[in-house]
């Protein structure tokens, strides 16, 4: 069942208008699939049940909606301005987290998660990744990178900053940069440093590694913005190869299904070597290392 089926922004919309009236269990499938981003397999392994019985599912679910659209049109109203039709690159109908300034309307929560033995409450809204729930990918990254007490670290697209406050907690002799081009997700971001008493915490609204000077951090962490393009997080991946220091370590997490293998191919032709340090739940984790200078030269004349 591909996404583009149903225009994604549709099905949220109607969800928010009618998603009370569907059964607990239609609401689940909806949540994970269109919101939280699961697969079919997912979420299929997660209700055990078949990935049939979860297509099918959300097949009733969807016509459920619309037929409550049909009698109420509650979200088609003859009213409403249309939305702006221009979208990111690899947004799949809706708005992209991906964004400088998101246009949905603010939607607050509060996620309360355990990592790295500690417990964590962090403030989340809508226009961000995977504010919802924790995703999956983020939590494998917090729970298996290595930050060293002093680290400079780069958080590149943070969000509302899970992997980049779990490292400053990790390094409270050294410091954390997070960016992300999402303005509303550098404020959360912020607020939950604030929230936590992280003070060598500093966040900043910029694409990618932005202002971070070459070659000066030791760490660079990343969850990339898959949805956004591959050009994109190729971007991401030179970025972290510019501002990491010889023998500098860089991890990406993405999920196998969206890509992860081509992802690590990207990595190994910046790096020259990559390897998988944790796999789960249909997500890996890659890590690389900035070669020293005598390596990088015989590196660069090989043409990489």
């Amino acid at each position: 069942m591909d996404r583009t089926l149903v225009d994604r922004d549709r099905a949220n919309r109607l969800f928010d208008a009618y998603g009370a009236l569907l059964t607990a269990r239609q609401q689940r499938m909806l949540r994970q699939y269109y919101q939280d981003d699961l697969s079919l397999g997912e979420i299929a392994g997660q209700m055990r049940v078949s990935r049939q019985a979860v297509h099918d599912g959300l097949r009733r679910a969807l016509a459920a909606l619309e037929r409550y659209e049909a009698a109420l049109r509650l979200v088609d109203r003859p009213d409403r301005p249309p939305r702006p039709a221009a979208q990111p690159a690899g947004a799949r109908g809706g708005e992209h987290y991906y964004v400088p300034a998101p246009r949905s309307r603010l939607r607050c929560r509060v996620l309360k998660v355990t990592l790295r033995g500690r417990r964590w409450t962090f403030q989340t809204a809508s226009g961000v990744f995977s504010h919802r729930a924790l995703d999956a990918g983020t939590r494998l990254l917090a729970e298996r990178m290595r930050v060293g007490r002093a680290d400079r670290v780069l958080d590149m697209g943070c969000g509302y900053g899970v992997i980049g406050l779990v490292a400053a907690a990790l390094a409270p002799q050294g410091e954390v940069w997070m960016t992300d081009t999402n303005q509303r997700a550098a404020a959360l971001a912020r607020a939950n440093a604030a929230r936590h008493h992280l003070p060598n915490v500093r966040v900043v609204v910029a694409d990618a590694a932005g202002p971070i000077r070459d070659c000066s951090v030791d760490l660079v962490l990343t969850n990339p913005p898959i949805r956004a393009g591959r050009r994109v997080v190729r971007t991401f991946i030179d970025e972290a190869w510019r501002v990491l220091r010889p023998g500098g370590r860089f991890y990406l997490v993405a999920r196998t299904a969206q890509g992860a293998r081509t992802l690590a191919r990207f990595i190994e032709e910046r790096f020259g070597g990559i390897r998988q340090v944790a796999a789960s739940g249909g997500y890996r984790v890659y890590e690389a290392t900035r070669s020293q200078p005598s390596d990088r030269s015989s590196t660069e004349a090989a043409g990489v």
